[in-house]
């Protein structure tokens, strides 16, 4: 069974276990107030016996060695604020030497400086720098200050080099010169300006315009525009193409510069894949309702205009969630070569072959 509080002798065990934190000199507030007081119903006993154990426990924990016992963080006074703002300024206002000066003037001493001054460092320089002190003559090479420098260059001309004076003012009457027969107020050759169209072109270029149109579905055509956007850009920001050697794009810039102009390389992607030739099925030239395969040469629209559709078509096959994704992933391996629309090209390709005997019997027909 746990033990049972008597609240008769709870006054007398609390003032035991509770911790002081005030020193001897300052008595307790709740020992004076219980000596002062009259006690009633047999607890003067109890009170005096508090008094004691609390005067007890005061005196072992003043009594003994204070050094032990963690001191709180405010035991320790703080510096004044002035003083330590005199110890930084004493630290600010020093140079290397330890003599007072302003940083403002005084930036970047030169480490040969600091060097003469240190004896034991001097010992372990290399032998370049030993060589360059004993050749100095005691003056610095260069100075880091900016008012120096303009004390310097404002002087009454001590030591001013006039040969060197005059090389920079033949200089100066040359260029200026230079100036005066090309233009009044043009110190060099103005820009090329671009041609009016060349803005538009670039802009609204053909294949952009016509890649843009076959994107469009339904009619949405700021939704197509914002497709071929995202397709731009994931040529722009892509890896170099690694070409296969079989199936080679047409000539133009290596391969790793492609990525650094999107629309050619959009319109090498479209060129390399767009077929020549278009098969036609014609009936009734052999006799009979027998169709034959005749090859038809395309124009350059047209030609972009079935690769392109090839090209989407491929896109279809893909895994990727977004549409312009699909696209963008399609023309990078057209472009190193591991697409379906190659083999789409070569196949028509050879059946317009295989039809060029075909073209005789349409041309003896119309005759």
């Amino acid at each position: 069974m746990p033990p049972r509080l008597n609240l008769f002798n709870a006054r007398t065990a609390v003032p035991v276990f509770r911790q002081t934190s005030v020193s001897v000199s300052r008595p307790n507030i709740a020992t004076t107030i219980n000596g002062s007081r009259s006690t009633h119903h047999g607890l003067k006993t109890g009170l005096s016996s508090s008094m004691r154990m609390q005067k007890r426990w005061n005196s072992s924990a003043s009594g003994g060695d204070n050094s032990e016992r963690p001191k709180a963080p405010t035991e320790d006074p703080l510096p004044h604020v002035s003083e330590e703002a005199a110890e930084i300024s004493k630290i600010m206002d020093k140079k290397c030497d330890g003599t007072p000066a302003s940083p403002e003037l005084e930036q970047g001493t030169p480490i040969s400086e600091i060097l003469q001054r240190d004896k034991e460092a001097r010992k372990h320089m290399p032998k370049v720098m030993q060589d360059q002190i004993k050749s100095s003559t005691g003056t610095r090479s260069f100075s880091t200050s900016t008012r120096r420098s303009q004390t310097e260059l404002h002087g009454q001309g001590k030591g001013f080099d006039e040969q060197t004076a005059a090389v920079m003012a033949s200089m100066i009457s040359q260029v200026n010169q230079q100036a005066e027969e090309l233009h009044d107020g043009i110190k060099f050759d103005p820009v090329e300006t671009l041609p009016k169209t060349e803005n538009f072109r670039t802009r609204y270029d053909s294949l952009l315009e016509q890649f843009t149109k076959l994107l469009m579905t339904d009619g949405k055509l700021s939704r197509a525009q914002k497709d071929m956007a995202f397709i731009l850009d994931h040529l722009r920001t892509a890896s170099p193409p690694q070409p296969n050697p079989k199936r080679p794009l047409l000539p133009g810039p290596p391969a790793p510069q492609l990525p650094l102009n999107p629309v050619l390389y959009l319109t090498l992607i479209v060129d390399s894949v767009a077929p020549l030739i278009k098969i036609r099925q014609q009936k009734g030239i052999a006799g009979g309702g027998a169709s034959v395969q005749i090859p038809v040469p395309l124009a350059l629209r047209q030609r972009r205009r079935t690769a392109i559709k090839w090209i989407i078509d491929g896109s279809d096959k893909r895994r990727d969630s977004k549409f312009a994704q699909r696209v963008a992933n399609e023309l990078v391996a057209v472009a190193e070569g591991r697409s379906g629309v190659w083999d789409k090209r070569e196949q028509q390709h050879k059946l317009g072959i295989a039809g060029r005997s075909n073209l005789g019997m349409v041309a003896g027909g119309r005759r």
